[in-house]
């Protein structure tokens, strides 16, 4: 195992083993250093639930159970499943529980027991969620950036040196490939498939309202792409357990707001508009804006106060990785460049301070918090008249990489309008202190806007 920060304590290391703690944020000399500071606060020097800080506690004593039962590989793996909405605080759990992973499994540094000397791997199959981890190793000595891996990267370097992992851990397993991708060297038929056969216990964290492309589309029954119940069921009964995470923390709002939301997100429902939002008790700024250009000078000055506000949108314009900039363009008076692809780059998407000067995507932003979300729904999100509801439409949504067909989707029809639906969700709970919406489409906009009384 790598020993890295096995040797010594520091303040770091106490601040990460007992997430419980209040953490006091480091002063800063610079604009530049603050940002660079915001996400890891965002995901490690936070205060854990109680609901959270159980889990934990539970999932640990799992791990040691079934690394205490395994002796071969004929034994077969284990695995503890975490279910939650977008901003339920699946992320945060899993890094407090990776660290303390580590922190057990350096031999000077805990009492013995099954997790002293383990080598572990948290995964991740997104590079801006990555970059984010390889960060926070830096300056948390119990998390190595040698144990932070892309699933294909693990699979790969596990099966040449033919060796097994004794924990791995997957954040965003809803983004694992459910097929073959010979382009990024993935030869196997199925991630998860693949990670069961190298680890002997597997901590999977899972939303499946969250899955954005056909290589990597899970769902609950086993009709198209994967299913994850499909292989936790395979597992004997005393290797496995299935957790839940429900309490909402990003979207800091009242549960009318959360309701609405939702059934917007992921139903395409229209509710009234929450009660606690038009008689002005609602903590949570929720606004309909019959003009995307005003919306987005709004949001500049609270980027100015708050920082962490951000243009989104949904894949319903050009985009092509040339290097050249491409616009989301609305009305007369908005046009903005979708987000730089930047792999280089240090700091993720959300962070950049010049990414106010852009529309992210779904892709730049899933796993992130913001404190403001301006979110354009787009070409592909029409109005239903006769139904009262939101109207998909897959010839408008321009990410053909997304629907590039694979032989496990048989209703490639029915899965390209949940992709635009997981993507809906994805970017309306992004905002953790507001939320505004416009709507590219002229009688969805009407619609919204008569629901909220602006028209």
């Amino acid at each position: 195992m790598n020993l890295k920060g096995c040797l010594r304590r520091t303040v770091f290391d106490e601040a990460l083993a007992n997430m419980t703690r209040t953490y006091k944020k480091p002063k800063v000399n610079d604009n530049r250093t603050q940002l660079e500071h915001d996400a890891i606060d965002k995901l490690s020097h936070v205060k854990l639930s109680s609901e959270q800080a159980q889990l934990k506690t539970e999932v640990l004593q799992f791990v040691r159970d079934q690394l205490k039962r395994w002796e071969s590989s004929k034994d077969g793996p284990a695995m503890l499943v975490i279910q939650g909405d977008a901003g339920t605080g699946k992320s945060v759990v899993l890094n407090s529980l990776f660290n303390e992973l580590q922190r057990l499994a350096c031999p000077s540094d805990a009492a013995r027991d099954e997790l002293t000397g383990t080598k572990n791997y948290l995964v991740v199959n997104h590079p801006e969620m990555l970059k984010l981890y390889h960060r926070i190793s830096k300056n948390f000595p119990y998390i190595a950036k040698s144990s932070l891996e892309r699933p294909t990267s693990l699979i790969n370097k596990l099966e040449k040196s033919k060796s097994i992992a004794d924990v791995i851990v997957v954040d965003e397993a809803h983004l694992l490939s459910t097929s073959k991708d010979a382009f990024k060297r993935f030869y196997g038929e199925n991630h998860l498939q693949s990670l069961m056969a190298l680890g002997k216990v597997l901590v999977v964290v899972y939303d499946d309202k969250q899955s954005l492309r056909m290589g990597s589309y899970w769902e609950e029954s086993t009709n198209d792409g994967s299913s994850l119940a499909h292989f936790y069921e395979q597992l004997p009964e005393g290797h496995k357990q299935w957790r839940y995470l429900k309490q909402q923390f990003r979207v800091v709002a009242e549960p009318d707001v959360l309701e609405w939301i939702e059934q917007l997100s992921t139903k395409g429902k229209i509710l009234p508009f929450p009660k606690s939002t038009t008689n002005g008790t609602s903590t949570f700024d929720l606004k309909i804006w019959e003009d995307c250009g005003a919306m987005y000078s709004k949001l500049k000055e609270l980027n100015e106060e708050y920082g962490q506000c951000r243009m989104l949108a949904t894949y319903d314009f050009p985009y092509r990785l040339d290097g050249k900039d491409y616009f989301v363009t609305c009305g007369d008076n908005f046009k903005l460049r979708w987000d730089r692809y930047m792999p280089k780059s240090i700091l993720p998407w959300s962070e950049r301070p010049s990414s106010i000067d852009e529309v992210g995507s779904v892709y730049t932003v899933q796993g992130f918090d913001l404190n403001y979300a301006g979110v354009i729904l787009g070409r592909s999100v029409g109005y239903d008249a006769s139904n009262d509801c939101i109207k998909l439409m897959p010839e408008f949504y321009d990410d053909h990489a997304g629907f590039t067909k694979k032989k496990n989707i048989k209703n490639a029809d029915q899965v390209k309008l949940k992709i635009i639906m997981n993507s809906i969700n994805v970017l309306m709970t992004r905002g953790v202190k507001g939320l505004y919406l416009y709507a590219y489409d002229p009688e969805l906009r009407q619609r919204l806007l008569r629901c909220s009384g602006s028209a």
